[in-house]
């Protein structure tokens, strides 16, 4: 009955109204590549690709950044705090965030906290929905959140600071310096973040305590073309943070937490003839402390170590088809308070292959074998077509095995670890609409998901909560983006919108899994003449239910949050720009996690100098 629903949805879905987003959204896929050769990318899947220009009109948290421009809830326990996603209905650990093509999840806890992640360090960011893990690996079941580093040469000399205050004391200091002549390109950025973080609760006499933060962020990127045929990469990345975790009542035991995250990574990528190589050799870390008591030096701990392998080559077998095969490697060694000193291995080899049949007809196949030591060998895959019926009209359809493995706490928490899981597997349809006429573009998705032996946290007889391969769950939603632009003479005028209808259901008890909304809407309008722009962003989580008995009394309630911004560019070149936001302009009393409140009205200002 379900999947008949869904096939319903799908077809219909081009009559539903939409809303959502900002600025310069693209969504890639939408224009059917004929003239050139195929590249190596996913062609029947949708992807929301997030520029600088988006990025800098959001907070530098990769939480707020997405809770504006795109389908995914994300669960905020205060500002600044522990930050996770539910991505079309699925879990936080079902979320694969990527950091130039290489998995940064944590190995510990499967997720990745997305308040940790310093936005102003990136040039652009790809939000991909559905399925991804024959090319991702494990955990891409709900989505793939790309961080790119984008290399530009023959730009010459070029700064970039960004500086920002506002409410609690919040400031933040971003600045870019990027060297780039036609063979080499030299990128270094540094970000500092903080706050006081005591804002009042809205519609109550209590303030936000022991929520203060502050991190550090330093990325590099840089290429050199050896010569036309070979180019070097090297990417860096550093991330210290500490924050003081918000406590629920004023006397309640104060905490607090502190990461220390290392990426580097190195690319060699080469062109013989119809062959493209690319080689990827990376190294992370990831270490916490966690004081339970913020005046004592007792603390628990927990390292991982981590070292990536992956290699690609593509053959193009014709200026029609594109054959690519890779293979993975990866080590984990960690350890912590809590954790046994574990190391493991895992490999993977991938086979795909992409056909476009005619101008207007195109397939791919993709194929992924994991070995590894403790969870068989599952073999994954993907198969899409892609049908451009007209100028107006294309058509895409998806289908895909996905998995994901247990983390380390899962699997080595002593006293707690449960060595036999199994990983969990999900099998994806989705078709997607696709409108387009002069400034205008729709895109409308139908899925439908089956996720089976879903890992969750059990009570056992003696009350402790162990990790447990318990249910199934079923899937199935409705997205929705849409975007259009305009500009006559001076003015230039713009609209984005994403709206998302999401069924989640534990199939044992019939009901919706927790923080999982049934809608989430958003829009944005912007509107700019000559050095003067304003823009106007909005969002609309629906209900969630807080525990497993979905009774009124453990229900979160809806909420609508918007911002109002503006800024105005100064000089000859129009190289420095001031502005001023409203954030929560409506003083919305609201939270995304229960008894955790978000903050009511707040100002804040920006200087952005380019040199």
């Amino acid at each position: 009955m379900k999947l008949l629903v869904f096939i319903f949805l799908t077809c219909v879905s081009f009559t539903n109204a939409l809303y959502s987003q900002t600025d310069s959204i693209n969504v890639l896929g939408e224009v059917f590549l004929t003239t050139t050769r195929l590249k190596d990318s996913v062609y029947t899947t949708n992807t929301i690709k997030l520029k600088d220009s988006v990025l800098r009109l959001n907070q530098a948290s990769l939480t707020n950044l997405l809770n504006f421009n795109s389908t995914i809830y994300l669960k905020e326990n205060g500002l600044g705090m522990v930050s996770s996603p539910s991505f079309r209905g699925t879990t936080a650990s079902q979320t694969a965030v990527l950091w130039n093509g290489i998995n940064i999840n944590s190995q510990t806890t499967g997720q990745t906290d997305f308040n940790t992640i310093n936005t102003r360090g990136f040039n652009t960011i790809e939000v991909t929905a559905g399925g991804g893990s024959v090319t991702n690996g494990s955990g891409a079941i709900g989505g793939s959140i790309n961080l790119i580093n984008e290399i530009t040469y023959n730009t010459g000399f070029t700064n970039d600071l960004f500086i920002n205050y506002g409410a609690y004391n919040t400031y933040g200091v971003n600045y870019q310096t990027q060297y780039a002549s036609k063979k080499t390109s030299v990128m270094l950025g540094l970000s500092r973040n903080a706050s006081d973080n005591n804002y009042p609760y809205p519609e109550t006499d209590q303030i936000n305590v022991n929520g203060q933060y502050h991190n550090n962020n330093v990325s590099f990127a840089s290429g050199f073309k050896l010569n036309s045929k070979n180019t070097i990469n090297v990417f860096a990345n550093l991330y210290k943070g500490r924050r003081n975790f918000s406590v629920p009542t004023p006397n309640a035991l104060r905490t607090k937490y502190t990461d220390f995250n290392t990426r580097s990574l190195i690319e060699w990528e080469s062109y013989i003839g119809d062959f493209n190589s690319n080689l990827k050799l990376a190294t992370t870390t990831e270490e916490y402390e966690y004081f339970a008591n913020i005046n004592s030096d007792f603390f628990t701990f927990g390292n991982v170590q981590n070292f990536i392998a992956k290699y690609k080559l593509d053959y193009l077998v014709s200026r029609k088809m594109l054959l690519s095969a890779g293979a993975t490697y990866t080590h984990n060694n960690g350890r912590g308070s809590d954790i046994q000193s574990k190391t493991r291995n895992l490999a993977a080899a991938t086979l795909s292959l992409k056909h476009e049949i005619s101008k207007s007809f195109l397939y791919e196949i993709g194929l992924r074998q994991e070995t590894n030591e403790d969870f068989g060998n599952p073999l994954l895959y993907s198969f899409g077509v892609h049908y451009k019926a007209s100028s107006f009209y294309q058509l895409k359809i998806n289908t895909s095995k996905n998995f994901r493995i247990p983390t380390y706490n899962d699997l080595y928490w002593t006293g707690l670890g449960n060595p036999n899981l199994k990983p969990e597997t999900s099998y994806q349809a989705e078709m997607s609409h696709l409108f387009s006429h002069k400034n205008a573009m729709l895109t409308v998705t139908g899925y439908y998901n089956q996720v089976t032996d879903l890992l969750r946290y059990v009570p056992g007889n003696d009350g402790v909560f162990r990790p447990e391969n318990t249910n199934e769950v079923e899937i199935y939603g409705l997205e929705g983006i849409f975007s259009y632009k305009k500009k006559i003479a001076s003015h230039s005028v713009s609209f984005n919108a994403t709206y998302a209808y999401t069924v989640s259901e534990n199939k044992e008890t019939d009901k919706q899994l927790i923080y999982v909304p049934f809608h989430k809407l958003t829009a944005a309008f912007g509107y700019g003449y000559k050095n003067l722009s304003a823009y106007y962003q909005y969002l609309n989580n629906g209900e969630v239910f807080t525990t497993t008995d979905t009774i009124s009394a453990n229900i979160l309630d809806s909420y609508m949050v918007a911002n109002l911004g503006i800024d105005y560019t100064l000089g000859r070149q129009k190289n420095y720009k001031i502005g001023v936001q409203i954030l929560n302009l409506w003083d919305e009393a609201y939270e995304s996690v229960l008894n955790r409140p978000l903050p009511g009205r707040n100002f804040n200002f920006y200087l952005n100098l380019n040199f």
